[in-house]
């Protein structure tokens, strides 16, 4: 090969040498940039994607829980209380804070002590034949009903035609409380109550038979013959706030 030959080919290799060292960087951070720049862009989704989720946070706070108030049922007051049947009706005044005058004792006297017990004793057995039994029911009845009431009752009774049965007569009553006042200094009570009575023989005959009918009042406070404690007796088939429980006392034995 000449000279000239060799000295061109040397100057062709020089000018592949030289590019290949311009090349070489260049394409180096080519490659750097494009995976700075995936990075870069995968770092930059992580953030926008992590600023989005506190701004819904902040558009959607969590909602707080609703409390509700509640309002306090008001009691009825003493003028419209609701109507209950038996002793049940009773509980109400056993609220020593609203009625001091012992309503409550008034109240079971006549419901539980006369009305349930004394008066419907006394319709089961008081025309039976069997002694120990009408004699047992007419002096328990003779505790808790003095008077006018009693004379009343006892002619109904006494007009009964007799019975033989153990069991005695069969007696459906329903007592309705419809209010109770009271007055420990005048040893009175007054009840006014709404009452069915009916009573049916053994042999299925209807003896007495009541309906539904409003009854009013009036008990005496005393201390019966032989017993320790001041008893509520039932003095009047009426009302009568004026009533001398005192002197109803006095006339028929009972220690004020």
């Amino acid at each position: 090969m000449s000279e000239e030959a060799t000295a061109q080919a040397e100057v062709r290799r020089t000018r592949h040498y030289k590019v290949g060292l311009f090349a070489a960087p260049i394409l180096v951070g080519l490659t750097v940039a494009a995976c700075t720049g995936g990075s870069t862009a995968g770092s930059s989704e992580s953030t926008n994607a992590a600023t989005e989720t506190h701004r819904s946070t902040q558009a959607s706070p969590t909602p707080t829980p609703t409390v509700t108030e509640r309002t306090p049922t008001p009691r009825p007051s003493p003028s419209n209380l609701p109507r209950t049947t038996g002793l049940a009706g009773c509980a109400r005044y056993f609220d020593v804070s609203k009625y001091q005058n012992h309503e409550y004792e008034v109240c079971t006297a006549y419901v539980g002590n006369a009305a349930e017990v004394a008066l419907q004793g006394l319709y089961k057995f008081g025309n039976s034949r069997i002694g120990y039994l009408s004699n047992s029911a007419r002096q328990h009845f003779e505790t808790r009903y003095w008077d006018q009431p009693r004379q009343a009752i006892e002619r109904r009774v006494d007009s009964w035609p007799k019975a033989s049965n153990l069991a005695g007569n069969k007696v459906k009553e329903t007592t309705e409380l419809v209010s109770v006042a009271a007055n420990l200094q005048a040893d009175r009570g007054l009840v006014k109550t709404r009452e069915s009575w009916k009573v049916t023989a053994s042999d299925g005959n209807v003896l007495y038979d009541e309906p539904l009918i409003t009854k009013n009042i009036t008990m005496c406070r005393g201390q019966l013959p032989g017993h320790p404690l001041h008893e509520w007796v039932v003095a009047r088939n009426s009302q009568i706030p004026d009533f001398d429980c005192i002197g109803f006392d006095k006339s028929h034995g009972l220690k004020p």
